[in-house]
């Protein structure tokens, strides 16, 4: 823990968990209602526009490579911001959407601030619901990371400096890709992923089957349980950065908490003040704030 950076939440008391995990006096509207996003950000529509823009500058930086193919799919593609000379600490960004929505070529503006740090920004595109399975979207994760670690060196990335991070839907995706035992099936070694951010992710998708989410996840119990990250052993000695905005429903705040615990000891968590679930992914554009800064230190980044 960074002092006087972190604030963290007490843990939940019983009635709030069962609000977050969908205990039986909890109606389905109230589950809805925890993980229902837009209503508590302000013009949802403005940030993500804004975001968008950022992009479309970012991608006209020198050396950048733009949809490199790590499969067959048209979504199935990551950019390459990587600073000179190369091989460069690399962080590989995986875009929020609720695993519908989304994509890598609006996340491309962090590229600006991470390269002038000395760090390569990557950020990586999916195939989504419900066209596609959360079993073949977490396979798209392993399948891109797998990609970056056989050709990095040839587009400016250091393999055995490989960092993830990911809002939302790409959290639970980072925590998919920070859980043992997939690695050797993939080619890739067993530490290749040197360290992971997650911010407002999702880790127990299990009460997710009772909310609208599953009209595309269509997920029933047993592959719910297979892709909740909760579930899954973390390597010990990997560095986990979880974090999240003070503006969000506890939902998204306790499914961190309670991951935290599963990660055990090299973790730390953040409440990031002010910010709510859209806000917060500006701060991985901004070196000024508390989890640039913590990112930063984590993924051993240079200075301006």
């Amino acid at each position: 823990m960074y002092p006087g950076e972190f604030r963290v939440r007490r843990w939940s008391t019983p009635s709030a968990l069962a609000s977050v995990y969908g205990g039986p006096d909890v109606s389905d509207d109230d589950l809805n209602d925890q993980y229902e996003i837009e209503s508590r950000v302000e013009d949802p529509e403005g940030v993500q526009a804004r975001y968008a823009a950022m992009s479309v500058a970012a991608a006209e930086l020198p050396g950048a490579r733009l949809d490199l193919a790590y499969g067959t799919d048209a979504r199935q593609r990551l950019d390459v911001f990587a600073p000179p000379p190369g091989p460069a600490p690399t962080l590989m960004f995986f875009h929020g959407g609720y695993w519908r929505a989304g994509s890598k070529e609006t996340r491309r503006f962090p590229a600006v601030a991470w390269r002038e740090r000395g760090v390569a920004w990557v950020p990586v595109g999916y195939r989504l619901a419900p066209e596609t399975t959360l079993d073949e979207i977490v396979a798209d994760a392993r399948a891109a990371l797998a990609w970056l670690h056989r050709n990095g060196p040839d587009v400016g990335c250091d393999p055995a400096r490989i960092h993830v991070a990911g809002n939302s839907a790409g959290g639970h995706l980072v925590g998919m890709l920070a859980a043992d035992g997939w690695q050797a099936a993939a080619g890739v070694p067993r530490d290749v992923v040197r360290s992971a951010v997650a911010v407002s992710g999702l880790f127990d998708l299990t009460p997710l089957r009772r909310t609208f989410v599953n009209e595309w996840l269509r997920l029933d119990r047993e592959s719910a349980e297979r892709n909740s990250p909760i579930r899954l052993a973390v390597r010990a000695d990997l560095p986990v950065l979880l974090a999240w905005g003070a503006r969000e429903s506890a939902a998204f705040s306790q499914q961190s908490l309670d991951y935290a615990r599963r990660c055990g000891g090299r973790v730390r968590s953040m409440e990031c003040d002010g910010a709510d679930h859209f806000s917060v992914i500006g701060d991985f554009a901004d070196p000024d704030s508390v989890l640039f800064q913590a990112i930063a230190s984590q993924v051993g980044a240079g200075g301006h």
